[in-house]
């Protein structure tokens, strides 16, 4: 099974519904381990979250999810965007490899290949700062949720 095969299944792995309470999909991870979201990025229109529990090594790979949250959502709308990154460290290239829509009640809407290539990931930018943590170079300093919901209804720390 190769890298990308096994991030793939660990990520489909999640997308069943968790027991009692909202669906958690994409937020929990196959591995039953509590999701470690953290704010470290943010643009105009959007805020990016990544899951440090969701980091998988294999040899000069990793694999990372990050939340992609709109800044325009209204009282109780809670719909994001989780991509899977795959990571080569030692070449600093980064892509995604699977995309997640995820509705307001925590649902995945949609899971799709994305199908990019390999691009380098510079430093100092975001993809930089994907593979650094990816790679365990760095990690943000926020504090972590256990999904990207309690971030949003915490106010967006």
């Amino acid at each position: 099974m190769t890298f990308a095969t096994t991030a793939l299944a660990m990520l489909i792995g999640g997308l069943a519904p968790g027991g009692t309470g909202p669906a958690q999909d994409v937020e929990m991870l196959s591995s039953g381990a509590t999701a470690q979201w953290r704010m470290f990025s943010e643009s105009d229109s959007s805020t990016y979250l990544v899951d440090m529990a969701s980091i998988v090594r294999n040899g000069d790979d990793a694999s990372i999810r990050v939340a992609r949250v709109s800044k325009r959502l209204g009282p109780g709308e809670y719909r994001h965007t989780v991509d899977q990154f795959g990571v080569r460290c030692g070449a600093g290239e980064t892509r995604v490899e699977t995309s997640s829509d995820i509705a307001d009640d925590g649902v995945t809407a949609d899971t799709f290949a994305a199908d990019e290539p390999w691009t380098p990931a510079p430093a100092n930018s975001f993809d930089g700062s994907v593979k650094e943590m990816a790679c365990g170079e760095k990690e943000p300093s926020r504090a972590p949720f256990d999904s990207v919901r309690a971030w949003i209804e915490a106010g967006r720390p």
